[in-house]
């Protein structure tokens, strides 16, 4: 058997397989001297935390534009997230969970995969690598959503409303403006929806129901913003 899985048409399954044991290993002899690899290394809102970059004014945020990964205008910052984890790799999940679970969970999928699909063959590695590693994103994206979600019910679900700035979200109910808020749809990191109520940054905005909208935090008001993207 280990003769089989050391062969040249499952050795790139069986080293990804012995990398996955090896973090494993390392992570119980971490855990057993009181720290873990997959813990994040800044805190569960190290990621909310937001570089402060010179961007100009708040109207170069253009509808169909791409958007920048930050701005800042005065006294009100915010970050734009367009999709989950990080830019061009979040349908990976790459970005949602911490690195070395989205690692792991990419071995798993590419390991099991490659080993299982040459104990049919066994096949041509350049017909069977592209295979495992397609299955292997594919159960690395499941297996990160499912995990992102599961994290509030292992810590905690409660989340401060300056750490649903930087959000999408959409205006459910009333017309927003500023003095009259309205209630936002919002997502945060775990992917547990949030309804709060926030009026728009800009003193001339007037924001209806149905509108699609970026959160900020403004700092000189202490409290949620939203900016119209329609």
């Amino acid at each position: 058997m280990l003769d089989t899985l050391l062969s040249p048409p499952f050795a790139p399954f069986a080293t990804a397989v012995a990398i996955l044991c090896l973090l494993l290993l390392l992570e119980v002899v971490m855990l057993a001297v009181g720290g873990s690899l997959m813990a994040e290394p800044d805190g569960p809102d190290a990621a909310f935390e937001v570089p402060e970059l010179e961007m100009g004014e708040i109207e170069a945020l253009e509808v169909g534009a791409a958007a920048p990964e930050a701005f800042e205008i005065g006294d009100v910052e915010a970050e734009v997230e367009g999709v989950d984890g990080v830019a061009g790799m979040g349908w990976t999940g790459f970005g949602r969970v911490p690195f070395l679970i989205w690692f792991a969970a990419l071995l798993t999928g590419f390991g099991i995969t490659g080993i299982a699909l040459q104990f049919t063959g066994p096949w041509p590695l350049w017909l069977v690598v592209p295979a495992a590693g397609a299955v292997g994103i594919l159960f690395t994206r499941t297996f990160s959503g499912a995990f992102a979600r599961a994290v509030p019910q292992l810590e905690t679900a409660s989340v401060t409303p300056r750490q649903l700035a930087r959000r999408r979200g959409r205006v459910t109910q009333g017309t927003m403006r500023r003095g009259r808020a309205a209630e936002v749809r919002v997502t945060d990191r775990h992917g547990n929806t949030h309804y709060v109520r926030a009026e728009p940054l800009r003193d001339a905005d007037e924001i209806s129901r149905g509108a699609e909208v970026l959160t900020v935090w403004d700092r000189r008001a202490d409290a949620l913003r939203v900016v119209s993207l329609d």
